[in-house]
């Protein structure tokens, strides 16, 4: 079984979350609400995949980014993911929807995340627990 290393960032702005509803044509999570991120190149380092797929999705430039966890995640019986997933504390610009990889971007309040579809429920504990320890 391959493994592959992925990256996802969660971005904030005036107490809400950057999340994008994947494209239902995509092989894994289509149609769930997801944080921009994406696959890294060969020996890509992790945070410079997340400034390059931040960038190339949504328009915004990471300056700074917290990991958050890794953790694996199998998409299908051939892949394995090795996420990393960062809380971006620091960027520049304006979000847009600038891929194919996402059909809209939004901004959600914490709350308003229960109620949708996420790709991984794991993160509303990773938010959670950030937002605990940033106070």
């Amino acid at each position: 079984m391959a493994t592959k290393i992925c990256v996802g960032g969660f971005i904030s702005r005036e107490n809400k979350f950057l999340f994008g509803k994947r494209s239902p044509e995509k092989d894994w999570a289509a149609g769930l609400w997801d944080i921009p991120g994406g696959k890294a190149l060969k020996n890509e380092n992790p945070l410079f995949t997340l400034r390059r797929e931040v960038k190339e999705e949504t328009g915004l430039r990471v300056r700074d980014a917290e990991l958050l966890t890794i953790m694996n995640i199998t998409a299908n019986k051939n892949v394995i993911f090795t996420y990393h997933i960062y809380m971006i504390t620091s960027y520049k610009g304006k979000a847009e929807n600038l891929s194919h990889e996402h059909t809209v971007l939004r901004w959600f309040i914490r709350e308003e995340l229960n109620s949708i579809s996420l790709a991984l429920p794991q993160y509303l504990t990773l938010l959670d627990n950030w937002i605990i320890t940033s106070k």
